[in-house]
Protein backbone atom coordinates (compact mmCIF):
# COMPACT_ATOMS: atom_id res chain seq x y z
CA UNK A 1 0.00 0.00 0.00
CA UNK A 2 2.86 2.33 0.83
CA UNK A 3 4.24 2.07 -2.72
CA UNK A 4 0.81 2.76 -4.27
CA UNK A 5 0.37 6.03 -2.36
CA UNK A 6 3.93 7.13 -3.20
CA UNK A 7 3.34 6.57 -6.90
CA UNK A 8 0.06 8.46 -6.77
CA UNK A 9 1.78 11.44 -5.12
CA UNK A 10 4.46 11.52 -7.85
CA UNK A 11 1.82 11.53 -10.61
CA UNK A 12 -0.12 14.41 -9.03
CA UNK A 13 3.04 16.45 -8.46
CA UNK A 14 4.04 15.96 -12.07
CA UNK A 15 0.66 17.16 -13.29
CA UNK A 16 0.93 20.31 -11.16
CA UNK A 17 4.42 21.10 -12.42
CA UNK A 18 3.43 20.66 -16.06
CA UNK A 19 0.39 22.90 -15.62
CA UNK A 20 2.62 25.58 -14.05
CA UNK A 21 4.94 25.45 -17.04
CA UNK A 22 2.12 25.71 -19.55
CA UNK A 23 0.14 28.48 -17.77
CA UNK A 24 2.47 31.46 -17.35
CA UNK A 25 0.73 34.49 -15.77
CA UNK A 26 2.36 37.89 -16.23
CA UNK A 27 1.48 40.52 -13.57
CA UNK A 28 1.54 44.27 -14.08
CA UNK A 29 4.37 46.22 -12.42
CA UNK A 30 2.60 48.10 -9.59
CA UNK A 31 5.12 50.94 -9.89
CA UNK A 32 4.60 51.56 -13.61
CA UNK A 33 3.30 55.07 -14.25
CA UNK A 34 4.75 56.45 -11.03
CA UNK A 35 6.56 59.77 -11.01
CA UNK A 36 10.29 59.68 -11.60
CA UNK A 37 12.56 60.71 -8.71
CA UNK A 38 13.10 64.46 -8.62
CA UNK A 39 16.84 64.22 -8.16
CA UNK A 40 16.81 66.99 -5.54
CA UNK A 41 19.32 66.34 -2.78
CA UNK A 42 19.45 68.41 0.41
CA UNK A 43 20.42 67.94 4.03
CA UNK A 44 17.41 68.38 6.29
CA UNK A 45 19.76 68.81 9.27
CA UNK A 46 21.57 71.79 7.80
CA UNK A 47 21.26 75.26 9.30
CA UNK A 48 19.73 77.78 6.87
CA UNK A 49 21.48 81.10 6.38
CA UNK A 50 20.25 82.85 8.44
CA UNK A 51 18.74 80.26 10.81
CA UNK A 52 15.91 82.61 11.79
CA UNK A 53 14.30 85.72 10.39
CA UNK A 54 11.22 87.89 10.05
CA UNK A 55 8.86 87.96 7.08
CA UNK A 56 10.71 89.37 4.08
CA UNK A 57 14.10 87.98 5.14
CA UNK A 58 16.09 86.36 2.31
CA UNK A 59 17.20 82.84 3.24
CA UNK A 60 19.73 80.57 1.50
CA UNK A 61 19.45 76.78 1.67
CA UNK A 62 21.97 74.37 0.17
CA UNK A 63 20.63 71.78 -2.31
CA UNK A 64 21.48 70.20 -5.66
CA UNK A 65 19.28 69.13 -8.56
CA UNK A 66 17.14 72.24 -8.48
CA UNK A 67 18.04 73.90 -11.78
CA UNK A 68 16.30 71.26 -13.90
CA UNK A 69 13.01 72.05 -12.10
CA UNK A 70 13.41 75.82 -12.21
CA UNK A 71 10.16 76.41 -14.09
CA UNK A 72 7.95 74.32 -11.78
CA UNK A 73 9.78 74.52 -8.46
CA UNK A 74 8.04 75.88 -5.38
CA UNK A 75 9.48 76.42 -1.92
CA UNK A 76 7.41 76.29 1.28
CA UNK A 77 7.90 77.55 4.82
CA UNK A 78 5.74 75.27 7.00
CA UNK A 79 3.20 74.99 4.19
CA UNK A 80 3.27 78.63 3.04
CA UNK A 81 4.67 79.30 -0.43
CA UNK A 82 7.68 81.63 -0.59
CA UNK A 83 8.99 83.94 -3.29
CA UNK A 84 12.02 82.34 -4.99
CA UNK A 85 14.79 84.89 -5.44
CA UNK A 86 17.41 82.66 -7.09
CA UNK A 87 18.07 79.03 -7.98
CA UNK A 88 21.62 77.75 -8.60
CA UNK A 89 23.47 74.46 -8.93
CA UNK A 90 24.26 74.56 -5.20
CA UNK A 91 21.13 75.94 -3.60
CA UNK A 92 18.17 78.27 -3.46
CA UNK A 93 17.54 81.76 -2.14
CA UNK A 94 13.99 82.52 -1.01
CA UNK A 95 12.10 85.26 0.79
CA UNK A 96 10.16 84.42 3.98
CA UNK A 97 6.44 84.96 3.17
CA UNK A 98 4.27 87.27 5.23
CA UNK A 99 2.11 84.49 6.70
CA UNK A 100 4.85 81.95 7.34
CA UNK A 101 5.37 80.23 10.68
CA UNK A 102 8.24 78.29 12.20
CA UNK A 103 8.60 74.71 11.04
CA UNK A 104 9.87 72.44 8.30
CA UNK A 105 10.71 73.85 4.87
CA UNK A 106 10.13 71.89 1.68
CA UNK A 107 10.83 71.83 -2.06
CA UNK A 108 7.73 71.06 -4.17
CA UNK A 109 7.66 70.01 -7.84
CA UNK A 110 4.31 69.03 -9.36
CA UNK A 111 3.01 67.82 -6.01
CA UNK A 112 6.14 65.90 -5.01
CA UNK A 113 7.88 67.03 -1.83
CA UNK A 114 11.47 66.98 -0.64
CA UNK A 115 11.79 68.14 2.95
CA UNK A 116 14.38 70.73 3.85
CA UNK A 117 15.67 72.05 7.17
CA UNK A 118 13.67 73.65 9.98
CA UNK A 119 13.48 77.44 9.87
CA UNK A 120 12.43 79.74 12.71
CA UNK A 121 10.20 82.61 11.68
CA UNK A 122 10.54 85.52 14.09
CA UNK A 123 7.50 87.52 15.14
CA UNK A 124 5.75 89.31 17.96
CA UNK A 125 5.25 86.21 20.15
CA UNK A 126 8.33 84.74 21.82
CA UNK A 127 8.94 82.34 24.69
CA UNK A 128 9.81 84.34 27.82
CA UNK A 129 13.36 83.43 28.96
CA UNK A 130 12.73 85.00 32.39
CA UNK A 131 10.10 82.37 33.29
CA UNK A 132 12.02 79.61 35.05
CA UNK A 133 9.51 76.73 35.03
CA UNK A 134 11.11 75.25 31.93
CA UNK A 135 10.22 71.65 32.83
CA UNK A 136 6.56 72.39 33.39
CA UNK A 137 4.32 69.74 34.94
CA UNK A 138 3.57 66.05 34.46
CA UNK A 139 -0.14 66.64 34.08
CA UNK A 140 -2.60 69.30 32.94
CA UNK A 141 -2.68 72.75 34.51
CA UNK A 142 -6.30 73.87 34.73
CA UNK A 143 -6.29 77.28 36.36
CA UNK A 144 -4.10 80.03 37.78
CA UNK A 145 -5.21 82.17 40.70
CA UNK A 146 -3.21 85.37 41.18
CA UNK A 147 -2.75 86.41 44.81
CA UNK A 148 -2.58 90.01 46.08
CA UNK A 149 1.23 89.76 46.38
CA UNK A 150 1.41 88.61 42.71
CA UNK A 151 2.34 85.07 43.67
CA UNK A 152 0.31 82.45 41.82
CA UNK A 153 -1.65 79.35 42.83
CA UNK A 154 -1.69 76.71 40.08
CA UNK A 155 -4.38 74.02 40.07
CA UNK A 156 -4.66 70.93 37.90
CA UNK A 157 -4.01 67.23 37.55
CA UNK A 158 -0.24 67.18 38.06
CA UNK A 159 1.97 65.74 40.81
CA UNK A 160 5.28 67.23 39.67
CA UNK A 161 6.10 70.88 39.04
CA UNK A 162 9.36 71.86 37.34
CA UNK A 163 10.99 68.63 38.60
CA UNK A 164 9.80 69.23 42.16
CA UNK A 165 7.66 66.31 43.27
CA UNK A 166 9.70 63.32 42.12
CA UNK A 167 10.32 62.23 45.73
CA UNK A 168 7.39 63.85 47.54
CA UNK A 169 4.55 64.50 45.15
CA UNK A 170 3.06 67.97 44.77
CA UNK A 171 -0.52 66.90 44.34
CA UNK A 172 -2.54 69.15 42.06
CA UNK A 173 -1.82 72.47 43.79
CA UNK A 174 1.34 74.59 44.05
CA UNK A 175 2.18 78.18 44.85
CA UNK A 176 4.81 79.91 42.73
CA UNK A 177 6.55 83.24 42.64
CA UNK A 178 5.78 85.45 39.61
CA UNK A 179 8.80 84.11 37.68
CA UNK A 180 7.63 80.50 38.07
CA UNK A 181 9.88 79.49 40.98
CA UNK A 182 8.21 76.96 43.29
CA UNK A 183 7.29 78.37 46.71
CA UNK A 184 8.19 75.58 49.11
CA UNK A 185 6.65 77.46 52.07
CA UNK A 186 3.14 76.57 50.88
CA UNK A 187 2.02 73.87 53.35
CA UNK A 188 -0.45 71.80 51.34
CA UNK A 189 0.89 68.49 52.70
CA UNK A 190 -0.19 65.55 50.57
CA UNK A 191 -2.81 67.91 49.11
CA UNK A 192 -5.59 66.65 46.84
CA UNK A 193 -6.30 63.07 45.82
CA UNK A 194 -8.05 64.23 42.66
CA UNK A 195 -8.09 66.94 40.01
CA UNK A 196 -8.48 70.58 41.08
CA UNK A 197 -10.20 72.97 38.70
CA UNK A 198 -11.00 76.25 40.44
CA UNK A 199 -10.46 78.44 43.50
CA UNK A 200 -12.16 81.37 45.22
CA UNK A 201 -11.44 83.40 48.35
CA UNK A 202 -13.89 84.52 51.02
CA UNK A 203 -13.20 86.19 54.37
CA UNK A 204 -9.51 85.28 54.33
CA UNK A 205 -10.03 81.62 53.41
CA UNK A 206 -9.31 79.88 50.13
CA UNK A 207 -11.88 77.46 48.73
CA UNK A 208 -10.70 74.87 46.20
CA UNK A 209 -12.93 72.76 43.97
CA UNK A 210 -12.74 70.04 41.35
CA UNK A 211 -13.09 66.27 41.49
CA UNK A 212 -11.60 65.01 44.77
CA UNK A 213 -12.60 63.33 48.04
CA UNK A 214 -9.55 63.97 50.22
CA UNK A 215 -7.02 66.68 51.01
CA UNK A 216 -3.91 66.41 53.20
CA UNK A 217 -5.01 62.96 54.41
CA UNK A 218 -8.44 64.26 55.39
CA UNK A 219 -11.48 62.60 53.87
CA UNK A 220 -15.16 63.53 54.11
CA UNK A 221 -14.81 65.91 51.15
CA UNK A 222 -17.21 66.12 48.23
CA UNK A 223 -15.30 68.04 45.55
CA UNK A 224 -14.89 71.29 47.52
CA UNK A 225 -13.12 72.26 50.74
CA UNK A 226 -11.64 75.20 52.62
CA UNK A 227 -7.93 75.83 53.21
CA UNK A 228 -5.89 78.60 54.77
CA UNK A 229 -3.84 81.11 52.81
CA UNK A 230 -0.86 78.88 53.57
CA UNK A 231 -2.46 75.75 52.08
CA UNK A 232 -3.54 74.02 55.32
CA UNK A 233 -7.00 72.45 55.39
CA UNK A 234 -9.43 73.93 57.92
CA UNK A 235 -10.70 71.20 60.26
CA UNK A 236 -12.80 70.84 63.40
CA UNK A 237 -13.47 68.13 65.97
CA UNK A 238 -16.83 66.40 66.07
CA UNK A 239 -18.22 63.96 68.61
CA UNK A 240 -20.09 60.93 67.31
CA UNK A 241 -23.11 59.32 68.98
CA UNK A 242 -20.77 56.83 70.70
CA UNK A 243 -18.80 59.77 72.12
CA UNK A 244 -15.76 59.28 69.91
CA UNK A 245 -14.05 62.35 68.50
CA UNK A 246 -12.71 62.79 64.99
CA UNK A 247 -11.22 65.63 62.96
CA UNK A 248 -13.21 66.51 59.86
CA UNK A 249 -13.20 69.40 57.35
CA UNK A 250 -14.95 72.47 58.78
CA UNK A 251 -16.52 73.11 55.37
CA UNK A 252 -19.37 70.61 55.60
CA UNK A 253 -21.02 70.58 52.20
CA UNK A 254 -20.36 69.65 48.63
CA UNK A 255 -21.79 68.03 45.54
CA UNK A 256 -21.99 64.61 43.94
CA UNK A 257 -20.07 65.36 40.76
CA UNK A 258 -17.33 67.49 39.28
CA UNK A 259 -17.14 71.21 40.05
CA UNK A 260 -15.72 73.06 37.08
CA UNK A 261 -15.89 76.66 38.30
CA UNK A 262 -16.12 78.32 41.73
CA UNK A 263 -16.85 81.97 42.49
CA UNK A 264 -17.10 84.21 45.54
CA UNK A 265 -19.80 86.87 45.55
CA UNK A 266 -21.86 88.61 48.20
CA UNK A 267 -20.37 86.66 51.08
CA UNK A 268 -21.29 83.31 49.53
CA UNK A 269 -19.86 80.77 47.07
CA UNK A 270 -21.32 79.80 43.70
CA UNK A 271 -20.23 76.58 41.99
CA UNK A 272 -21.06 75.22 38.53
CA UNK A 273 -20.25 71.87 36.95
CA UNK A 274 -21.37 68.32 36.24
CA UNK A 275 -23.26 67.51 39.44
CA UNK A 276 -26.82 66.55 40.32
CA UNK A 277 -26.86 66.54 44.14
CA UNK A 278 -25.83 68.73 47.04
CA UNK A 279 -24.47 66.64 49.94
CA UNK A 280 -23.89 67.31 53.64
CA UNK A 281 -22.50 64.99 56.32
CA UNK A 282 -24.01 64.24 59.72
CA UNK A 283 -21.71 62.88 62.39
CA UNK A 284 -23.93 62.67 65.50
CA UNK A 285 -27.04 60.79 64.45
CA UNK A 286 -28.96 59.65 67.53
CA UNK A 287 -28.98 55.96 66.58
CA UNK A 288 -26.78 52.93 67.17
CA UNK A 289 -27.65 51.82 63.65
CA UNK A 290 -25.05 54.23 62.20
CA UNK A 291 -22.54 53.77 65.06
CA UNK A 292 -19.43 55.77 64.06
CA UNK A 293 -20.11 55.90 60.33
CA UNK A 294 -21.07 59.14 58.64
CA UNK A 295 -24.51 59.74 57.22
CA UNK A 296 -24.83 61.86 54.08
CA UNK A 297 -27.89 63.97 53.41
CA UNK A 298 -28.58 64.63 49.74
CA UNK A 299 -30.68 67.23 47.97
CA UNK A 300 -31.36 67.33 44.24
CA UNK A 301 -29.30 70.25 42.90
CA UNK A 302 -28.32 70.39 39.23
CA UNK A 303 -25.28 72.11 37.69
CA UNK A 304 -25.45 75.31 39.78
CA UNK A 305 -25.34 75.71 43.56
CA UNK A 306 -24.74 78.43 46.13
CA UNK A 307 -23.07 77.67 49.46
CA UNK A 308 -22.81 79.57 52.70
CA UNK A 309 -19.17 79.93 53.76
CA UNK A 310 -19.17 76.81 55.96
CA UNK A 311 -20.85 74.60 53.35
CA UNK A 312 -24.58 74.85 54.03
CA UNK A 313 -26.83 74.95 50.98
CA UNK A 314 -28.30 78.37 50.25
CA UNK A 315 -31.88 77.35 49.54
CA UNK A 316 -32.84 80.92 48.59
CA UNK A 317 -30.86 80.68 45.33
CA UNK A 318 -32.25 78.68 42.38
CA UNK A 319 -34.06 76.30 44.72
CA UNK A 320 -37.71 75.36 45.18
CA UNK A 321 -38.43 74.34 48.78
CA UNK A 322 -41.81 72.83 47.85
CA UNK A 323 -40.82 70.79 44.78
CA UNK A 324 -40.57 67.03 45.27
CA UNK A 325 -36.92 66.02 45.07
CA UNK A 326 -34.60 63.20 46.13
CA UNK A 327 -36.42 60.16 47.55
CA UNK A 328 -39.68 62.07 47.63
CA UNK A 329 -38.42 64.74 50.01
CA UNK A 330 -39.43 68.33 49.50
CA UNK A 331 -36.87 70.63 47.93
CA UNK A 332 -34.88 70.60 44.74
CA UNK A 333 -33.12 73.05 42.43
CA UNK A 334 -34.45 74.60 39.28
CA UNK A 335 -33.94 72.57 36.10
CA UNK A 336 -30.81 74.25 34.74
CA UNK A 337 -29.50 73.11 31.36
CA UNK A 338 -30.36 69.90 29.52
CA UNK A 339 -26.67 69.35 28.67
CA UNK A 340 -23.19 70.11 30.00
CA UNK A 341 -22.74 73.62 31.38
CA UNK A 342 -19.73 75.94 31.61
CA UNK A 343 -19.71 79.41 33.12
CA UNK A 344 -18.00 82.71 33.88
CA UNK A 345 -18.96 85.30 36.50
CA UNK A 346 -18.93 89.08 36.22
CA UNK A 347 -17.83 91.40 39.00
CA UNK A 348 -21.48 92.34 39.59
CA UNK A 349 -22.44 88.70 40.21
CA UNK A 350 -24.09 88.02 36.86
CA UNK A 351 -23.29 84.53 35.61
CA UNK A 352 -22.89 83.67 31.93
CA UNK A 353 -23.69 80.00 31.28
CA UNK A 354 -22.93 78.21 28.02
CA UNK A 355 -22.14 74.76 26.71
CA UNK A 356 -24.11 71.81 25.38
CA UNK A 357 -27.69 72.71 26.30
CA UNK A 358 -30.50 74.03 24.11
CA UNK A 359 -32.93 74.42 27.01
CA UNK A 360 -32.36 76.12 30.35
CA UNK A 361 -34.86 76.16 33.23
CA UNK A 362 -37.29 74.54 30.77
CA UNK A 363 -37.00 77.47 28.35
CA UNK A 364 -35.42 77.31 24.87
CA UNK A 365 -31.81 78.52 24.92
CA UNK A 366 -29.29 78.48 22.08
CA UNK A 367 -26.45 77.03 24.14
CA UNK A 368 -25.98 80.31 26.04
CA UNK A 369 -27.83 82.24 28.76
CA UNK A 370 -27.00 84.84 31.39
CA UNK A 371 -28.28 84.84 34.96
CA UNK A 372 -28.87 87.67 37.37
CA UNK A 373 -27.11 87.53 40.77
CA UNK A 374 -30.33 86.08 42.24
CA UNK A 375 -30.18 83.14 39.80
CA UNK A 376 -33.00 84.17 37.47
CA UNK A 377 -32.51 84.49 33.71
CA UNK A 378 -31.30 87.97 32.74
CA UNK A 379 -33.74 89.40 30.14
CA UNK A 380 -31.24 92.12 29.13
CA UNK A 381 -29.04 89.44 27.54
CA UNK A 382 -30.64 88.91 24.13
CA UNK A 383 -28.71 86.45 21.91
CA UNK A 384 -31.83 85.57 19.93
CA UNK A 385 -31.73 81.93 18.87
CA UNK A 386 -28.09 81.76 19.94
CA UNK A 387 -25.73 79.19 18.48
CA UNK A 388 -26.82 76.25 16.33
CA UNK A 389 -24.42 73.83 18.07
CA UNK A 390 -22.20 73.48 21.13
CA UNK A 391 -20.31 76.47 22.53
CA UNK A 392 -17.07 75.15 23.99
CA UNK A 393 -15.56 78.28 25.52
CA UNK A 394 -16.39 81.93 26.14
CA UNK A 395 -14.08 84.73 27.25
CA UNK A 396 -15.11 88.16 28.46
CA UNK A 397 -13.08 91.37 28.40
CA UNK A 398 -14.21 93.99 30.93
CA UNK A 399 -12.07 96.56 29.12
CA UNK A 400 -14.00 96.00 25.87
CA UNK A 401 -17.27 94.92 27.52
CA UNK A 402 -17.54 92.12 24.96
CA UNK A 403 -17.62 88.33 24.84
CA UNK A 404 -15.97 86.04 22.33
CA UNK A 405 -17.24 82.47 21.93
CA UNK A 406 -15.80 79.45 20.11
CA UNK A 407 -17.14 75.99 19.44
CA UNK A 408 -18.72 73.65 16.95
CA UNK A 409 -21.47 76.05 15.85
CA UNK A 410 -21.74 77.40 12.29
CA UNK A 411 -24.22 80.20 12.91
CA UNK A 412 -25.37 82.49 15.69
CA UNK A 413 -28.86 83.98 15.89
CA UNK A 414 -29.52 82.69 12.40
CA UNK A 415 -26.51 84.34 10.76
CA UNK A 416 -23.39 82.57 9.55
CA UNK A 417 -20.58 82.64 12.08
CA UNK A 418 -18.16 79.78 11.61
CA UNK A 419 -16.87 78.50 14.96
CA UNK A 420 -16.20 81.99 16.38
CA UNK A 421 -18.46 84.91 17.26
CA UNK A 422 -17.89 88.26 18.97
CA UNK A 423 -20.80 89.40 21.14
CA UNK A 424 -21.72 92.71 22.65
CA UNK A 425 -22.54 92.74 26.37
CA UNK A 426 -26.25 92.48 25.56
CA UNK A 427 -25.71 89.25 23.59
CA UNK A 428 -26.07 90.72 20.10
CA UNK A 429 -23.48 89.88 17.45
CA UNK A 430 -20.71 92.40 16.78
CA UNK A 431 -20.77 92.53 12.98
CA UNK A 432 -17.31 94.14 12.75
CA UNK A 433 -15.80 90.73 13.52
CA UNK A 434 -15.87 88.35 10.55
CA UNK A 435 -14.39 84.90 11.26
CA UNK A 436 -12.76 82.87 8.50
CA UNK A 437 -12.73 79.12 7.85
CA UNK A 438 -11.02 76.61 10.11
CA UNK A 439 -9.81 73.44 8.36
CA UNK A 440 -8.89 70.10 9.91
CA UNK A 441 -10.62 70.70 13.23
CA UNK A 442 -12.27 73.35 15.36
CA UNK A 443 -11.41 75.88 18.09
CA UNK A 444 -12.17 74.83 21.67
CA UNK A 445 -10.55 77.59 23.74
CA UNK A 446 -10.37 81.37 23.45
CA UNK A 447 -9.03 84.27 25.51
CA UNK A 448 -10.03 87.84 24.66
CA UNK A 449 -7.19 90.21 25.56
CA UNK A 450 -7.52 93.79 26.75
CA UNK A 451 -6.58 95.26 23.37
CA UNK A 452 -9.00 93.11 21.38
CA UNK A 453 -6.60 90.38 20.27
CA UNK A 454 -8.02 86.87 20.74
CA UNK A 455 -5.86 83.83 21.52
CA UNK A 456 -7.41 80.62 20.16
CA UNK A 457 -6.57 76.97 20.81
CA UNK A 458 -8.00 73.81 19.25
CA UNK A 459 -7.32 70.86 16.97
CA UNK A 460 -7.51 72.78 13.69
CA UNK A 461 -4.75 72.65 11.05
CA UNK A 462 -5.29 75.94 9.25
CA UNK A 463 -7.26 79.18 9.37
CA UNK A 464 -8.19 81.24 6.32
CA UNK A 465 -5.89 79.04 4.23
CA UNK A 466 -2.86 79.64 6.47
CA UNK A 467 -1.20 76.77 8.37
CA UNK A 468 -1.88 77.21 12.11
CA UNK A 469 -1.58 73.93 13.98
CA UNK A 470 -3.74 74.32 17.06
CA UNK A 471 -2.80 77.90 18.01
CA UNK A 472 -3.50 81.32 16.55
CA UNK A 473 -4.10 84.95 17.46
CA UNK A 474 -6.87 86.96 15.80
CA UNK A 475 -7.22 90.72 15.49
CA UNK A 476 -10.39 92.74 16.15
CA UNK A 477 -11.77 91.97 12.69
CA UNK A 478 -11.34 88.18 12.76
CA UNK A 479 -8.21 88.11 10.61
CA UNK A 480 -4.91 86.60 11.67
CA UNK A 481 -3.14 89.31 13.67
CA UNK A 482 -0.13 90.44 11.64
CA UNK A 483 3.15 89.33 13.17
CA UNK A 484 1.51 87.31 15.97
CA UNK A 485 1.18 83.99 14.12
CA UNK A 486 4.76 82.94 13.43
CA UNK A 487 5.02 80.34 16.19
CA UNK A 488 5.32 76.71 15.17
CA UNK A 489 3.25 73.67 16.10
CA UNK A 490 1.44 73.19 19.39
CA UNK A 491 0.78 69.54 20.26
CA UNK A 492 -1.54 68.45 23.05
CA UNK A 493 -5.17 67.85 23.94
CA UNK A 494 -8.07 68.86 21.74
CA UNK A 495 -8.37 72.34 23.28
CA UNK A 496 -4.63 72.68 24.05
CA UNK A 497 -5.27 75.43 26.61
CA UNK A 498 -7.34 75.62 29.81
CA UNK A 499 -6.47 79.10 31.05
CA UNK A 500 -4.55 82.21 29.98
CA UNK A 501 -4.00 85.39 31.92
CA UNK A 502 -2.30 88.62 31.01
CA UNK A 503 0.80 89.50 33.00
CA UNK A 504 4.29 90.94 32.50
CA UNK A 505 7.73 89.42 32.13
CA UNK A 506 10.52 90.03 34.66
CA UNK A 507 11.76 92.92 32.52
CA UNK A 508 8.31 94.54 32.34
CA UNK A 509 7.17 93.39 28.90
CA UNK A 510 3.60 92.41 28.11
CA UNK A 511 3.23 88.66 28.56
CA UNK A 512 0.74 85.78 28.71
CA UNK A 513 0.87 82.84 31.11
CA UNK A 514 -0.58 79.95 29.11
CA UNK A 515 -1.75 76.77 30.85
CA UNK A 516 -3.34 73.59 29.61
CA UNK A 517 -2.49 70.12 28.38
CA UNK A 518 0.28 70.25 25.78
CA UNK A 519 3.80 68.88 25.38
CA UNK A 520 5.02 70.88 22.38
CA UNK A 521 4.84 74.65 21.93
CA UNK A 522 6.48 76.41 18.99
CA UNK A 523 8.08 73.09 17.97
CA UNK A 524 9.81 72.85 21.38
CA UNK A 525 9.16 70.39 24.23
CA UNK A 526 7.07 72.38 26.72
CA UNK A 527 4.91 70.69 29.35
CA UNK A 528 1.53 72.26 30.12
CA UNK A 529 2.62 75.76 31.16
CA UNK A 530 4.58 78.53 29.46
CA UNK A 531 4.92 82.29 29.53
CA UNK A 532 5.23 84.15 26.24
CA UNK A 533 6.08 87.77 25.57
CA UNK A 534 3.95 89.87 23.21
CA UNK A 535 5.89 92.60 21.45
Amino acid sequence: MKFKYTALFIVIAGMLLSSCKDDKTVFENPYDGGKAPLGIITNAQQIPVPAAGYAGTEVTITATGLVQHKGSLKFMFNGQEAEIVDVTETGIKVKVPGKASSGVTSFVVNGQLVFGPVFTVLGKVTIDPTYVAINGTNGPVNRAFVLPDNNIILLGGFTNYNNHGAVRELRRIVRTFPNGTWDRSYLSGTASNGTLSSMATLNGWSYIAGGFSGYAQRGDISNITRISAGGVIDTMQVTTYTLKTKNVPRFNGGVAGYIRSLYSFGGKLVATGDFTYYVKRRYNINSYKYQDSTAIDSSEVRQLVRFHETGELDSTWRYDLNAIGYKGKKGKSWAGGNGRLFSLMHDDGKLLCYGQFNRFDDVAAGYIVRLNPNGTIDPTFTPGTGANDYIDHVSYSPELNKYIAVGRFRSFNGKESRNVVLLNYDGTVDQTFAPKAFVGGAPYFVKLLKDGLAVVGGDFKSYDGVVRNGFLILDKTGNLAEGYNTTGNVVGSQAKFNDIFETTSADGKRALLIMGQFNVFDNKPINNIIRVVLE
